[in-house]
């Protein structure tokens, strides 16, 4: 049971801020850096035609949210890189959940651990609706309590905003980030008789 309210019938007057100059994401390699989800898969997921593309502050919360904690494989790493990228819109006005004035619309941090994600998704439509242009948040796997997590409205699919930076993910930084790194033997090969 959770204590998170559906949102409230209208968010005027709930606080706001910009988006941090720079947003980091763990991507595929080869593939795009923005990602606006639609399908139900992600918390803040918005209904289509709209979508949510999901961002971290720093690269220790965009880790830690990408690989839930960890561990992962080697493999798992190797597929990966770092994305750094400036917010589509430098001033855009994000819903701040973190904020103590928040609560007087009855948001708790069970916006950012409730699952399923039925009541959390009514939220970010509220937002979305009211016209912010994503929500500033704490992340479910960033332990350090504060708001590392940015999930940005846009139109669902692809997005058209510069890839950014690539940085290799390295075991240093996966270790900073508090994630084990496996190496995984292939898989052997049996043959049955």
């Amino acid at each position: 049971m959770t204590s998170l309210p559906e949102p409230p019938p209208t968010l005027a007057g709930f606080p706001s801020s910009a988006p941090p100059a720079k947003l980091v994401r763990v991507c595929r390699r080869g593939r795009g850096t923005w990602w606006f989800s639609s399908d139900g898969s992600g918390r803040f997921d918005l209904h289509p035609p709209d979508g949510t593309c999901y961002l971290a502050s720093d690269p220790i919360a965009a880790i830690r949210e990408a690989t839930r904690g960890g561990p992962v494989s080697t493999t798992w790493v190797a597929e990966r890189e770092l994305r750094t990228v400036a917010p589509p819109d430098p001033n855009g006005r994000l819903a701040a959940a973190t904020r103590q004035a928040a609560a007087r619309f009855g948001l708790t941090t069970e916006l950012v651990t409730v699952v399923p994600y039925d009541m959390p998704r009514r939220w970010a439509t509220a937002f979305h609706q009211a016209g912010f242009a994503g929500i500033r948040h704490e992340l479910r796997h960033d332990p350090r309590a504060r708001p590392s997590g940015v999930s940005l409205f846009g139109p669902a699919g692809p997005g058209v905003h510069p890839d950014g930076e690539a940085d290799p993910l390295t075991a240093g930084t996966l270790a900073r980030a508090g994630v084990q790194v496996i190496d995984v033997p292939p898989a052997a090969h049996l043959t049955i008789l």
